[in-house]
């Protein structure tokens, strides 16, 4: 049985959208400017780790929707390489780190680990295949956990509380292991990931608008507001290595 959230008192997947964009500039902001202020940014990172398990649901639901997977597939690759020197300016200070690719590409290793799990009718065998792309991510910002997200979220389907059930479980799991492997402020700012399965439960499966403006937000906000991230960045802290 699907649990259904009022859809007037809910979050379309738009509105969900702009918070993961709002909540994304923070996070940016503090990781490029603030690292030398504690007080900004710890709080300010904990609000950007909504933006991740968002956007793993927003591509789970955009797989589940979409009028041409080849189309999807090419967008985020499009724009995921148009990314990769603000991406890379912003958090490496240089032209290209290829240690770290950025998160459109997450997004299109995400995007194929649901495609392969969701097209191979044994499940087992899906979820083996799925594996490979999850894996293959492990090179870029949110590898292997956003994968995870976008296939929990597309196992969830449209009911609510396995949404934010399953998403909870992959938050408690990273923190889990952050504790091991991470710094204390990592681990402290990671908490954030608690929050969005919470704000996950109250979206109510629709999309929203179909204006075109909506459709392509995200795609140019994304390497636009990392320009001008990295513009203030050097404009401010000082040289690029190159």
């Amino acid at each position: 049985m699907v649990d259904c959230v009022d859809k007037k008192r809910g979050l379309d997947g738009n509105a969900l959208k702009y918070i993961a964009a709002l909540a994304m500039t923070v996070d940016h902001v503090a990781l490029a400017l603030l690292g030398g202020v504690p007080a900004a940014y710890i709080p300010m990172r904990i609000i950007g780790k909504l933006t991740m398990p968002i956007m793993c649901c927003m591509l789970a639901e955009g797989y589940r929707y979409t009028k041409s997977l080849p189309k999807y597939y090419l967008r985020l690759l499009l724009f995921a390489v148009i990314s990769v020197v603000p991406y890379s300016l912003t958090v490496h200070r240089s032209y290209f780190y290829y240690e770290d690719f950025n998160f459109l590409f997450t997004l299109v290793f995400a995007l194929l680990a649901v495609n392969l799990y969701d097209k191979i009718k044994n499940k087992v065998l899906g979820l083996c295949a799925a594996l490979i792309p999850i894996a293959a991510s492990c090179f870029c910002d949110w590898g292997v956990t956003a994968p995870l997200y976008a296939l929990v979220f597309f196992a969830a389907g449209k009911e609510p509380y396995k949404r934010t059930a399953y998403s909870m479980g992959i938050s408690l799991l990273y923190i889990i292991v952050s504790l091991f492997t991470k710094s204390f402020t990592a681990v402290l700012t990671s908490l954030g990931l608690l929050l969005a399965p919470v704000l996950l439960y109250f979206y109510t499966g629709e999309k929203g608008s179909r204006s075109p403006f909506h459709k392509w937000f995200f795609y140019l906000y994304y390497p636009l507001h990392l320009a001008l991230i990295a513009a203030l960045k050097f404009g401010v802290l000082g040289h690029i290595v190159i």
